[in-house]
Formats: C-alpha cells, sequence, structure tokens
C-alpha cells in the first residue's frame, strides 16, 4: 500500500534509533514531513491521544495521517521530503544536517555516516532522489 510506505518512510526518518517510536516533540516535525500542516492545537490533541511515557508509536502515527491525510501519494511524500533535505537535484551531508534542522530534528555525525554509507554505496557525496528512495524502503 502505498500510503502505508510513505507514512513509514517519514516516520523512519524521525526513528533514529529504530525502536518503532518517535519523541512526542518530533511529532510535529514528523506531520509536516509527509506534507500535513497540524496547528497546535490538533498537535496537542494527538500528543494526548497517543503519548506513551514521551514517545509516540509508529502504529499511533500511522493510525494519526491515515485519518487526517486520506489522500497521500508515497513518491510525491517521498519527492517533497527529499526536496526539502537536498540541494537541487541531490542530498549533501550539509544539505541534510540543515534540512533536518528545520524538520525539528537534529541528526548526530553517526545517522548522517550511516545513511551515507546505505544510500551512497559508490561515495560520491551526494544522495540522488532514487537511492534515497531506496534507502527509506530498505528500512522497513
Amino acid at each position: 500500500d502505498l500510503q502505508t510506505s510513505e507514512i513509514n518512510a517519514a516516520f523512519d526518518i524521525f526513528d533514529a534509533d529504530q525502536d518503532e517510536s518517535i519523541t512526542s516533540n518530533e511529532l510535529e516535525a514528523a506531520l509536516r514531513s509527509v506534507g500535513m500542516q497540524p496547528s497546535k492545537e490538533a498537535i496537542a490533541a494527538h500528543k494526548e491521544e497517543c503519548e506513551d511515557g514521551g514517545k509516540i508509536h509508529k502504529h499511533d502515527f500511522a493510525t494519526i495521517v491515515q485519518r487526517d491525510l486520506p489522500t497521500a501519494d508515497t513518491p510525491e511524500a517521498i519527492a517533497k521530503l527529499f526536496g526539502a533535505l537536498s540541494a537541487g537535484d541531490a542530498i549533501t551531508r550539509e544539505s541534510l544536517r540543515s534540512g533536518m534542522a528545520k524538520l525539528g530534528e537534529r541528526m548526530a555525525d553517526k545517522e548522517i555516516d550511516e545513511m551515507f554509507d546505505d544510500a551512497d554505496p559508490n561515495c560520491t557525496g551526494v544522495i540522488s532522489l532514487p537511492s534515497f528512495t531506496e534507502h527509506l524502503n530498505s528500512r522497513r
């Protein structure tokens, strides 16, 4: 299902430790990464509805997105996220760092290195949209 793929890809960007949860503070940025524009009130309601010990679990995130964004399209959402993280037609280490910061998420150098190890196997120093898409899909 394309919508499920999009939701998982967006969630996985913010689930740095791959424990199937994100902090409740990351919820807004994760929702924005799939094209949603939640109000502060909506974020507060989602946190109240789903928060579990300061965490939002992947299945709860999926429920929110499926309920509030029923017409999401995976390739478009991935392309939109790529656009937010790229410097033109490719993601560089610096554009990834600054793009994630704009989305409210700070990536450690180790996380960036791991992403580039996976998504830039030829060590070109950039990640293309197809490589980015493949990287996100491989994390499931």
